[in-house]
Parts: structure tokens; sequence; C-alpha cells
């Protein structure tokens, strides 16, 4: 792949997750919105994909399952969290990243009725937060660990 070509599938693979990030905080979506929310995340997945960065693999699996679980699709929000936490585990992505994955499975597993492991991903999310360095961060990270809990 050019040079060229690795830059533009960052700039969309960037702008994407952006533009999903913008749908899944917007209080009041269309149903057209949501279809665009998981259109726009898989698209960001796959461009992430194309430039080979691991990390931003693992966020493209984290923000497809939130958004399928946002969607009340526990399956698929599921399948990418896990796909997310093998993937921060095995390349040892801990801080944010980590307990960010710790969360998703919490949604999913709520999306799916599965309270039991609702809870103990909560709990790794909660243990995963006292290793997130950056103090904004963390305060953030528990804010959206506390909104699993919430609706």
């Amino acid at each position: 792949m050019t040079k060229e070509e690795n830059g533009l599938h960052r700039k969309w693979a960037v702008q994407l997750f952006n533009e999903t990030w913008d749908l899944i905080e917007k209080k009041e979506r269309t149903s057209d919105e949501d279809s665009q929310m998981l259109e726009k995340a898989y698209a960001s997945l796959y461009h992430w994909r194309q430039i080979g960065k691991k990390l931003n693999l693992a966020r493209g699996y984290w923000q497809v399952s939130r958004v399928h679980a946002i969607l009340s699709q526990g399956e698929a929000a599921y399948f990418y969290g896990v796909a997310g936490i093998e993937l921060c585990e095995a390349e040892g992505f801990g801080d944010f990243d980590l307990a960010f994955a710790y969360e998703s499975l919490a949604r999913a597993e709520k999306c799916r009725g599965n309270f039991e492991s609702m809870s103990k991903w909560f709990e790794r999310g909660q243990t995963a937060a006292e290793n997130i360095e950056k103090e904004d961060d963390k305060k953030y990270f528990l804010s959206e660990l506390t909104s699993v809990n919430r609706g």
C-alpha cells in the first residue's frame, strides 16, 4: 500500500470514527441515523484494519460493540466486545483501552439479558480503571461505566 493510500485510510478511519461518536452522543436519533451510526462504525473499523494499527483496531471493535449495544443487538455487541478484549490482552493494551473493552462486554451482556456476566465485566472495568494513568480519562471512563447500569 502506498503512503497516499495509508493516509486516505487513516483520514477516513478517523473521520468515520468521529462521526459515529457524534451519533452515539446524539440524544434522539432517527432510524436512518441509527443505520448511519452502524454503517459508519463498520466503515471506520474497515479503514483501521487496512492500515494495520492494532490499537486502533481494538478501539474500532469497541465502537462497533457499543453501537450494536445501543441498537439492542446483543449478540453482535458481544462478538465485537470479545474481539476487542482478546486483542487488548494479546497485545498488552491496558489503561483506558482495556477498561473500555471490559465496559463493552458489560453493555453487551446487559443487552443479552446476562446480568450475572454483566456484573463480572462491570467489576473488571472498575478494577481496570485503577490502572488508568490520566485522572481525566479515569473520570470519563468511570462515568461511562456507570452508565451501563442506567436505562
